[in-house]
């Protein structure tokens, strides 16, 4: 697939602008026939194309359930941090993303985001979104016992109960469990053994010269970092054996 930049970062912002407007059918149109939304990273997928248990279908219908729990009862706004970047296929996105949750509740969680784009029937499509973000924290804004907070975490108990069942509902609350800290602590030790010269740590990071971490976010066996390569801006993603805490892969996006 040869694809233009700006097509790419037009179809990455185009998610984005259909959430803001509630367009359900616009934002489902996007996704390729097979698709992944991981949102948060270490929850459980969202994978479409394949049968769905739930619908007795096959095709997007849990992805619709998806915008139907966690986009249509909210007002979503993204806040840009930096310049997205397009490495190939893949358009990196780092931001705030602020969601209104009803009666005056307002939660703001960082975040980079990976669009993964391929060619369906011709045209570019988004065949995985990637959202990482820390989930303690997001939930830590909505919980407490006025008024608000109660009514909005009640109505979202109930509409992911409904929209995605029991195991998914556990399945979302369990994202909270990441490689945490000592991800974070990992990642950081192999940024710094690379620059050290350490022969493994350069050949995991891709020989590229990665300085400047900031914003480090773990999310399920991953933790992101905003950095530097080679002098340029870029985004560090490291995936890690959850037992070892060792990193066992990584990306730089440029």
């Amino acid at each position: 697939m040869l694809a233009d930049p700006a097509d790419l970062l037009a179809l990455a912002h185009a998610s984005p602008a259909a959430v803001a407007a509630h367009d359900r059918d616009a934002w489902l149109g996007l996704f390729a026939r097979h698709h992944v939304v991981e949102d948060p990273v270490g929850g459980r997928p969202v994978v479409g194309g394949l049968y769905d248990t739930r619908s007795r279908r096959r095709g997007g219908n849990s992805l619709g359930r998806f915008y139907d729990t966690f986009i249509a009862p909210n007002d979503i706004r993204f806040h840009i941090e930096r310049d997205d970047i397009v490495d190939g296929l893949t358009v990196v996105r780092d931001v705030t993303i602020e969601t209104r949750l009803g009666g005056g509740v307002v939660a703001r969680a960082p975040m980079h985001l990976l669009y993964e784009t391929t060619l369906d029937d011709g045209e570019p499509r988004i065949r995985r979104i990637a959202a990482h973000w820390e989930v303690a924290p997001m939930f830590a804004q909505v919980a407490g016992l006025d008024p608000a907070k109660l009514k909005v975490g009640t109505s979202m108990a109930a509409r992911m109960l409904r929209n995605q069942g029991l195991g998914g509902s556990i399945a979302f609350g369990a994202a909270v469990r990441s490689v945490g800290e000592r991800g974070k602590q990992a990642v950081a030790r192999l940024v710094a053994a690379a620059a050290a010269g350490d022969s493994a740590a350069r050949l995991l990071l891709g020989g590229r010269d990665v300085t400047d971490l900031t914003k480090v976010i773990a999310a399920g066996d991953a933790v992101t970092a905003s950095c530097t390569a080679d002098g340029a801006p870029a985004l560090l993603c490291c995936y890690l054996d959850r037992k070892t805490y060792e990193v066992v892969r990584a990306v730089v996006y440029s």
